[in-house]
């Protein structure tokens, strides 16, 4: 597959190295050249880019995403350490994976051109939200990488662009293993462990019409709005008994009594209803995400507080992870029956057997059935 792509594709010749020699600093991060770390850390970003497909549909940036991690594998794995693309080559690549929109992708007029320009836009701008999820990735696999992508100009013809992933250094956890390995697949001669890692995927766009992540601040003079509801909700609780008390020691007849009261709890059980999920979101950290944000999802959801730059925030997302067991794909659900007021990892091959513990902090799980 590599050797479809003429040398007018790359900006630099295919210069086999695997010594991960040090480039430029960009943040805190150091860039890498080594074209054995960045064929792992493109099949990182290409497996994340299919899971994004999945959760948010088919958007122009997304299905570009893809197109340059699977592209960058390639050439990384032929032993480029540094490959970058024309806009042509990039656009023949989302129209292989997008069939439904090739016309689009492939059209010489404005259309196409404006298509490609708005998507690689939309992914610089997005792409600082996945680097946490790519930076998690690569740490369960043992890969000290990860990519980021930029563009720069030909430097025979000033006006054309060519992209690319720079592949940046992080730091893995003590006691963790280097390694540069695609997925493990499990044997059914191996056995399993019973212990599971869990991913936090990306960030999906809850509200129709809305291309934003939620993201609610609960910091300072913001945190009122976590503590009205359940103050609220006292309000009524205390209203609504003096309501029935008054009731109760009036002359009414007993049926208006039975009707007054029946109106009051039903009242004061909404509110409780609409109150509760807030309020336990508050102490334990982590709550089902509310139906109404799932409309537009394939997938179960949870809202969780988090602690970004010194600031507590609320955040839609999802966890998912690989079944020791089998292999299958392991979502967390609300728990049930012996597991009820927990969250639960379950496989989608066996959800019945294949159940795993869930701690959103450390997210790690155990076996519950062994």
């Amino acid at each position: 597959m590599a050797s479809g792509l003429s040398s007018e594709d790359m900006l630099t010749k295919t210069r086999p190295t695997n010594t991960a020699e040090f480039g430029m600093m960009s943040g805190t991060d150091m860039e890498l050249i080594d074209s054995e770390l960045l064929s792992a850390a493109a099949l990182i970003a290409s497996e994340a880019a299919g899971d994004l497909h999945s959760s948010r549909g088919s958007e122009d940036w997304i299905i570009l995403f893809r197109a340059l991690a699977e592209l960058t594998r390639i050439q990384a794995e032929s032993g480029d350490p540094h490959p970058c693309f024309a806009v042509t080559t990039l656009r023949e690549k989302c129209a292989e994976l997008e069939p439904a929109q090739k016309i689009y992708w492939l059209s010489e007029e404005d259309t196409g051109r404006k298509k490609f320009s708005k998507a690689w836009g939309k992914l610089e701008v997005c792409f600082p939200g996945l680097e946490p999820n790519l930076r998690q990735r690569a740490e369960k696999r043992g890969i000290s990488a990860r990519v980021f992508p930029y563009s720069k100009f030909d430097e025979q013809d000033k006006r054309t662009k060519h992209f690319g992933f720079r592949l940046l250094e992080i730091a893995l956890p003590k006691g963790s293993k280097t390694v540069l390995a695609a997925p493990v697949e499990i044997s059914p001669f191996v056995q399993p462990t019973g212990n599971i890692e869990y991913i936090e995927e990306m960030e999906v766009y809850p509200i129709p019409g809305l291309r934003r992540p939620l993201r609610f601040n609960v910091q300072g003079w913001r945190s009122a709005f976590m503590i009205a509801p359940p103050v609220i909700f006292l309000a009524f609780l205390g209203f609504g008994s003096w309501v029935v008390l008054d009731l109760w020691m009036s002359d009414i007849t007993v049926r208006k009594m039975f009707q007054g009261t029946l109106t009051v709890g039903i009242f004061v059980g909404a509110v409780a209803w609409l109150v509760w999920p807030l309020f336990r979101l508050v102490e334990d950290g982590i709550v089902a995400a509310p139906g109404i944000l799932q409309l537009n999802s394939r997938f179960e959801h949870v809202l969780v507080i988090k602690k970004e730059d010194r600031t507590k925030v609320i955040r839609m997302v999802r966890f998912t992870g690989v079944c020791p067991l089998c292999g299958g794909l392991v979502e967390v659900h609300k728990g049930h029956g012996l597991f009820r007021g927990r969250f639960v990892g379950q496989c989608g091959r066996n959800p019945v057997e294949h159940i795993f513990s869930f701690d959103h902090v450390l997210r790690r799980g155990t076996w519950l059935r062994a």
